[in-house]
């Protein structure tokens, strides 16, 4: 259960995004692997690697529980959260980094120009693998600010 007087995620959250982020942060490394390097030779020439849609498909596997981590978030996390100055600014920068992923993803099943396309594409694998940098700045942090709280104050 979380606590209730702090931003502090239940731990059944925190395995929810945890399991799921590592594994959306997977499977779209290794399509962008696949598509960019595991091309197989055809009869008439480069062709995709049968393993890329199986890529897809288990990363909007992933991204339906991310979803519900995510908005689970706005219900406690990002609220209480707000009133930690010291961690504004990097909770922020971690949520714009995940709206653009969502926005991005979003583009690249419905957007009908491939220009857009294009630079959906490639804004979003490039910050989705940038993704475990956002996460680690904002968790380090709020580890760093919450033994900063706790630390007795040295008198002299």
């Amino acid at each position: 259960m979380p606590n209730r007087r702090t931003a502090r995620l239940a731990s059944w959250q925190i395995w929810l995004l945890s399991l799921s982020g590592t594994g959306l942060w997977l499977t779209g490394a290794a399509w962008l692997l696949l598509h960019y390097y595991g091309q197989t030779e055809g009869d008439f020439g480069p062709e995709m690697n049968p393993l890329e849609p199986w890529m897809m498909k288990l990363h909007g596997f992933f991204l339906i529980p991310a979803l519900l981590g995510i908005g689970g978030m706005f219900v406690a996390h990002i609220p209480k959260g707000w009133h930690h100055t010291a961690q504004r600014f990097a909770g922020i920068v971690f949520s714009v980094v995940l709206t653009v992923l969502v926005v991005t993803g979003y583009l690249l099943y419905y957007a009908g120009g491939e220009t857009l396309r294009e630079w959906s594409s490639l804004t979003h694998w490039i910050i989705g693998l940038t993704l475990p940098a956002a996460f680690l700045w904002h968790y380090i942090n709020g580890q760093l600010v919450r033994r900063r709280r706790k630390a007795p104050a040295v008198h002299t």
